[in-house]
């Protein structure tokens, strides 16, 4: 045996036919195995033929394997078809070492036809395969060819991005995360930097976060991975919460009994309302609330005068009301004392000498900066004959120089800075020493049809007071009488009639004379008792009191008179119910709501009808009748209601139960006017209604009255404008001259008149400004637009135009152009636009005092297929089955528009199938086409898209893919160049390799 060498191997291997064989050699081969406690050696004899010399019989490949291309876990089958005599058995090699498919749990499998079919195929698999036939003549081995198992390499992405929610708090929510890709991606969820889906746990492609009781607004990442990259995407959970403190309101201004305030919302979200609270600074003081307001700015009313106040405000939304804001403190204007000083007492300190004094008024609204004392001996004259005493800083005062033993009659009214207040209820003193004073809060106490109890406090006096005396009367029966009784605090007077009106009037008295009579008090004695009699069956049975009416008055009617009267008719009571001759009939009166004070008119027996008068305007009043007799007042008829005229010429309409009457002026002029300047030549005014208790009627309308002011004066007539609605309550005074002063008022009217004007507001117009031009932009071609302009017919032409501005830009972006023209230019041309953007245009006219208003256009800007081609690079990454490409996009002047993706179309070169086009994403620069043939050329071309279209293809260009090291289909064949065999030896005996 010829001796060819010796060569290692640490693993199993298997010596190459086609090596053995190129180099041309026959022989014995051993293949010793060296272990640490053992050895082998297996020997074989090989001989190579060349083919011309083969036996009969011997095998032939007839099919071998080709190259192919599988993709990992698909199915790979490599096909092998072999003939001799006789049928020689085909088995694989793959790597020049033997396929077991036994080994492979039933992965690999042998099919009869010779095939070797691989499932499921793993990288592992790849590889070199030879197909080997073998029979009793020899053994015959294929051409090798390559299996390449392919992995799918997809950078992850997302199928459902994870979605953001709001919820209440405590509540819960579910959020989905799915992610593809190949190799399929891990998902987890991650809060921060905390991982919330343990390591261990990871699911594959679809995570599902689940979160319960969440009461924390917060930001979930969800998290994709593979060995190709790690994506992410965050869901917002947004919990609903209270909405935060609005901002400190601001005080913006201050009447007598309001404030207006502003505020800022300090929410970035749409609140539902506001809630404003406010009290009066004082310590036992609660909150009051104004709630479903719903802008920032609200003027609180009905206030007390001269009191400081606290405010805050919350917002409401769809949750509950926030924390509030914090306080401001506004004081409220000063009005004039809307009470009288109380508890006034005079009291004789000489014979021509009284010392007055008092308290402060309960409701001062505002500082007191004195007291007016007024005094007189004849309290009928009118307040404006009284003698005038005035106090400053003090509240008791001496009146000297006075008559002696006369009695005067004192009021006494406080001040402020704004005006004068109520009189006080007058007190009376006699000018005589040692004279009693006046008997103090005089008053009645409990009240009978018989009887009506007096209190009072004992009388101020340095002599003792020895007695009393009371006056009292019935003025409806012409009584008198004088009661004198010992001193004391209370007496009751019996022997009163049912049922009547009685005055009241008392004084104390000493050794040195009786002292000045109270103020006199009114009051009715009650209707009489009903007397209950027993039977003696032991029924009851009812009676009045005989000569009392059982009945009021029948048919009593009511009806509008004029603005300050009512004409009242009524009929007697039936005979049989009457009892007794009626002495006369009372009717009483009083305003819808204030009936519990009302006046009486006492009438004669033969008076069917009355005239109410010095009654107020406009107003419902509540009008019952009763008879009167001798034992005194019968029960009252039922109610009726009417109301007065707005003036004295309104016609008398009979009416039961209210009268819709005609109108009078208005009592006040309309509220809150407020003048803001729109332009030069314009003002809006707005105001508020006046009050309903001083409308007197139905307002019919209002008059604006304006004027223009120099120095102070009013220059000629003021000008009306009339609003003939009720509702409108705001209009537009045009036609005025720039940077002139107007003095503007607002009158309300009724069908009678206009009533009151308010205070005039002042109010300067602006200087005079360019009117708004009329501007036009027109597309000239793909990216420019003519900008063309006018002055409009309307612009004043004695104001002077300087110049024009023009600014443009993409709407909604902060960048903008601003260009300067002069006055005569009326055109320019804007280039550089970009398709498919949306312009804004601005251009204002320049005079002497600045720019006036900006007259606004925008032009769309349509989109054009890109107009050149993207450039094809000549160098690519070229490989058995792929091209890699990389080009360059369109420049900018062939663009267009955004481009939203390319087209990728490509073909083999005198293949006879038609070009595959693939669209890449517009942000690509490069792309593997894969799945092509080795050693191919291909012609590629490329285009650009864009919303509007497709762009030109570019100029194709070739490109071949590389091509595999393959041998021919001989015996023996190698990886290099073909190689044929020599003939066989029939002594030889052929082996195979194990």
């Amino acid at each position: 045996m010829r001796a060819l060498g010796v060569k290692r191997f640490r693993q199993r291997h298997s010596a190459s036919p086609e090596r053995l064989t190129q180099q041309k050699l026959s022989g014995d081969f051993c293949c010793r195995l060296l272990a640490a406690f053992l050895s082998a050696i297996v020997k074989r004899f090989l001989r190579c033929s060349a083919e011309d010399l083969l036996p009969f019989g011997f095998p032939s490949i007839d099919m071998g394997p080709q190259l192919k291309v599988v993709e990992r876990t698909r199915t790979a089958t490599m096909l092998c078809a072999a003939s001799g005599i006789p049928d020689p058995e085909i088995s694989w090699f793959k790597d020049f070492l033997p396929v077991e498919p036994a080994l492979s749990q039933g992965r690999i499998k042998q099919l009869r036809s010779g095939a070797l079919q691989i499932e499921r195929s793993e990288e592992t698999d790849q590889g070199k395969y030879e197909c080997v036939a073998s029979n009793s003549q020899g053994v015959r081995y294929s051409s090798p060819a390559n299996l390449y198992v392919r992995v799918r390499r997809v950078a992850p992405r997302f199928t459902i991005l994870p979605m953001s929610h709001e919820i209440m708090p405590g509540g819960s929510v579910n959020i989905t995360c799915v992610a593809v890709g190949s190799p399929m991606p891990y998902v987890k969820w991650m809060l921060n930097s905390e991982d919330l889906t343990p390591e261990d746990e990871m699911p594959v492609g679809r995570n599902v976060l689940e979160l319960n009781g969440v009461r924390e607004s917060a930001n979930y990442t969800c998290v994709a991975m593979s060995s190709l990259g790690i994506i992410e995407a965050v869901a917002q959970v947004i919990v609903k919460s209270l909405p935060r403190a609005p901002g400190t309101p601001i005080v913006t201004e201050t009447t007598p009994t309001s404030v207006t305030i502003t505020w800022d919302s300090g929410n970035p979200d749409p609140v539902s309302y506001y809630i404003i609270q406010y009290r009066a600074k004082s310590p036992d003081s609660k909150y009051e609330t104004v709630d479903s307001i719903t802008t920032t700015r609200y003027s609180i009313g009905g206030l007390y005068p001269n009191t400081e106040y606290e405010i805050r405000v919350s917002a409401v939304n769809t949750i509950g009301q926030g924390p509030p804001s914090n306080k401001v403190e506004a004081r409220t204007g000063e009005q004039a004392p809307a009470s009288p000083p109380r508890n006034i007492q005079a009291r004789i300190i000489s014979q021509n000498a009284v010392m007055v004094r008092w308290d402060e008024p309960e409701e001062p609204n505002g500082l007191i900066k004195g007291y007016r004392v007024y005094y007189t001996m004849d309290p009928s004259q009118p307040m404006s004959n009284w003698q005038i005493h005035n106090v400053q800083d003090s509240m008791i005062t001496t009146i000297h120089s006075l008559v002696p033993s006369e009695t005067y009659t004192i009021r006494v009214l406080a001040f402020t800075s704004v005006g004068d207040g109520p009189f006080s209820d007058p007190v009376h003193v006699k000018v005589r020493p040692g004279v009693p004073g006046q008997p103090g809060k005089f008053q009645v106490g409990k009240v009978t049809d018989t009887s009506v109890e007096l209190t009072w406090e004992p009388a101020y006096s340095k002599e003792p007071v020895k007695a009393y005396e009371l006056i009292y009367k019935a003025p409806e029966l012409g009584i008198q009488e004088k009661r004198n009784f010992e001193p004391r605090t209370s007496y009751v007077v019996e022997g009163l009639r049912a049922n009547t009106e009685y005055t009241f009037s008392l004084a104390a008295v000493s050794m040195k004379g009786i002292g000045a009579f109270t103020n006199e008090i009114n009051q009715r004695t009650a209707q009489a008792s009903v007397t209950q009699l027993c039977s003696n069956a032991g029924k009851a049975r009812a009676f009045r009191t005989v000569n009392e009416p059982t009945a009021p008055p029948r048919e009593l009617r009511c009806s509008g008179a004029g603005s300050t009267s009512l004409s009242v008719s009524w009929a007697p009571a039936p005979e049989d119910r009457r009892n007794a001759a009626a002495l006369g009939y009372e009717v009483r009166y009083g305003v819808v709501g204030e009936f519990d004070s009302p006046q009486t008119l006492r009438l004669e027996p033969d008076a069917g009808q009355a005239l109410l008068t010095g009654l107020r305007r406009w107003s419902l009043y509540r009008v019952t009748a009763a008879a009167i007799t001798a034992q005194g007042g019968g029960p009252e008829s039922a109610a009726v209601e009417c109301r007065t005229d707005e003036d004295g010429s309104a016609v008398t309409r009979p009416c039961v139960c209210v009268c819709v009457c005609a109108s009078a002026v208005p009592g006040a002029p309309p509220r809150q006017v407020e003048v803001q300047p729109i332009n030069s030549t314009s003002v809006k005014v707005s105001w508020r209604s006046v009050l309903p208790g001083q409308r007197n009627g139905q307002i019919r309308g209002y008059q604006v009255h304006y004027a223009r002011m120099e120095n102070g004066e009013s220059q000629g007539l003021p000008r009306i404008k009339d609003m003939m609605l009720d509702d409108d309550q705001e209009l537009i005074l045009e036609d005025l001259q720039p940077e002139t002063l107007y003095s503007i008022s607002v009158a309300a009217y009724t069908i009678k008149g206009d009533g009151a004007q308010s205070v005039a507001r002042l109010v300067q117009t602006p200087v005079a400004l360019p009117a708004r031009p009329v501007l036009s932009v027109q597309l000239v071609n793909e990216t420019s637009a003519a900008v063309i302009w006018t002055l409009q017919q309307s612009s004043n032409p004695l104001l002077e135009i300087l110049g024009f501005r023009l600014t443009y830009g993409l709407k909604n972006d902060s960048q903008s152009f601003s260009l300067d023209f002069g006055p005569d230019e009326r055109q320019h041309n804007v280039t550089g636009l970009r398709p498919g953007g949306v312009y804004s245009f601005l251009l204002a006219a320049r005079g002497r005092s600045g720019y006036g208003e900006e007259a606004r256009d925008e032009l769309s800007v349509p989109e054009f297929p890109p107009k050149g081609f993207p450039q094809l690079s000549e160098r690519i990454n070229a490989t058995c089955c792929s091209l890699q490409l990389t080009w360059l996009p369109p420049n900018g002047s062939e663009r267009n528009a955004v481009f939203t993706a390319y087209a990728l179309a490509y073909e083999e070169v005198g293949g006879g199938v038609e070009a595959r086009t693939l669209m890449v994403p517009a942000d690509a620069s490069s792309y593997t086409i894969h799945g092509l043939n080795p050693d191919r050329a291909y012609a590629v071309r490329i285009s650009a898209h864009n919303g509007a279209g497709s762009g030109p293809f570019s100029p194709q260009v070739l490109y071949r893919t590389t091509a595999f090291d393959t041998g021919t289909a001989l015996s023996c064949s190698g990886l290099g160049e073909p190689h044929r065999t020599k003939p066989r030896d029939p002594t030889d005996t052929n082996t195979t390799r194990n």
